[in-house]
């Protein structure tokens, strides 16, 4: 594809978060989560990692108390058009709200986004925030991700009439999947970089269990998703 000769790279969510929904949108998985959310008896729930707001969205309009968060500015501000409640901005691993909640939730592999030495606060901090009997439930990579992106995935197309090319392409040697989107807006080339870290499940159990007691579902979505769940001690 061609762009202009002017080109800069940005942070995380501060392009992709505009197009959010209509290129990463998982909408099997969405149902999954929310048919396993729905067997519990939950009230109050935070979210982290809220991005485009649709799941809180979802879970809003079905009765539940939900406070949606997210890292990024962007992915906030994209949200109004999905989610009308409360949004926080704020960091999954350094978080203080003074109030706790049944349930406390972080889905599309966005604990991905942490290195194996964040996970312990991660999960120390929503220990803090579950109310007795609460659960902390999320998803993350399964370990064949990596085999399925060691060779290269491209995938180019319009976006909102943007041009745009997407790859995805797994480091064996760190455990990373990297995904690299370039837009060719008018205003030249965007670039936006995102690295994944694949976690070894056992590993990732064995820092819950300082806190929860583990359910393991290896196969949530097959040979993609393994879905976590940490009912409080």
């Amino acid at each position: 594809m061609e762009g202009s000769a002017k080109s800069r790279n940005v942070s995380n969510y501060e392009m992709l978060a505009r197009y959010y929904d209509e290129l990463l949108q998982d909408e099997e998985a969405l149902s999954l989560w929310l048919e396993y959310i729905e067997k519990q008896d939950f009230h109050t729930v935070l979210e982290l990692a809220s991005g485009s707001g649709v799941m809180a969205s979802i879970l809003k309009n079905k009765g539940y108390d939900i406070i949606a968060s997210d890292i990024s500015k962007a992915m906030k501000d994209v949200a109004r058009n999905n989610f009308d409640g409360e949004y926080l901005i704020l960091n999954m691993t350094d978080y203080e709200l003074k109030k706790k909640f049944d349930l406390i939730l972080c889905i599309c592999d966005s604990i991905n986004y942490l290195y194996e030495e964040e996970l312990d606060s991660f999960f120390e901090c929503a220990a803090r925030h579950l109310n007795k009997n609460g659960r902390l439930i999320f998803d993350m990579h399964h370990r064949k991700r990596l085999e399925e992106f060691r060779e290269q995935y491209i995938e180019e197309g319009f976006v909102s009439d943007v041009p745009y090319q997407w790859t995805i392409q797994a480091d064996d040697f760190d455990n990373t999947i990297n995904e690299h989107f370039t837009f060719y807006t008018k205003d030249g080339m965007i670039q936006e970089h995102h690295t994944q870290n694949v976690f070894d499940p056992d590993r990732v159990k064995q820092k819950m269990e300082k806190y929860f007691k583990v359910e393991m579902i290896e196969d949530f979505v097959e040979d993609e998703k393994i879905l976590m769940v940490g009912y409080l001690k």
